[in-house]
């Protein structure tokens, strides 16, 4: 089970780009900032059946996004220059999986509550879900350049993967942040499918690998 887990642990890369995907597809636009209590209400009584599914859709990515750290950070963590910003990089994963849950949240909470929520509660869930950016911009800077730097450090994977998340976790903390969010989809699938390719161990560096301990 063990050696089954270790191989097809890359793969929740994918799952939670899938479920991230479908459920920013599902959900279309949302009320901004700006709107009043009553057009929050009146938004999400109308689409109720859409938000929910995504919303939930949302959640279970944050679930594989989690999965998908560990098991980058484990294939990480076999090379000496990389350990310590592997650990960085899962640390921001956690960060990351916070903000994005928080969002889901708010929404999630705004479309159950349709029937019954105040208008002024409405629109301070509504800010709240627009505005409540900062764990998800903090820990994608955090989850990115973490990894970032311990792929440049290593031969863990391709330099060049490490000097894209580089740059896109410093974007993260930049007015495009949700382009940064976003690439960063593009940029875990290839890392799950050469991590799966791999078989979930490293490849190459034999010697500096061969210096980690468990």
């Amino acid at each position: 089970m063990s050696d089954r887990w270790s191989r097809l642990a890359p793969l929740t890369g994918l799952v939670f780009v899938a479920l991230l995907v479908a459920a920013f597809a599902i959900s279309g636009s949302q009320p901004g900032v700006h709107k009043t209590g009553a057009q929050v209400i009146s938004y999400y009584k109308a689409h109720h059946s859409r938000q929910m599914p995504s919303n939930y859709l949302a959640a279970l990515g944050v679930v594989f996004l989690v999965f998908f750290a560990a098991a980058l950070r484990s294939h990480l963590r076999r090379f000496d220059r990389a350990r310590e910003f592997a650990a960085l990089g899962f640390g921001g994963a956690l960060l990351l999986a916070l903000g994005i849950a928080s969002f889901s949240s708010f929404a999630w909470a705004l479309s159950d509550a349709r029937n019954t929520l105040d208008p002024s509660a409405a629109q301070a869930l509504n800010v709240l879900r627009n505005d409540f950016f900062w764990p998800l911009a903090i820990g994608l800077a955090v989850f990115m350049i973490g990894n970032g730097i311990a792929i440049a450090r290593s031969r863990a994977l391709p330099k060049w993967l490490g000097w894209i998340a580089f740059a896109l976790g410093v974007l993260a903390m930049t007015p495009i942040t949700f382009i940064a969010f976003l690439a960063t989809f593009a940029w875990s699938l290839i890392v799950s499918v050469l991590l799966f390719v791999r078989g979930g161990g490293p490849s190459g560096a034999p010697a500096e690998a061969s210096g980690a301990k468990g």
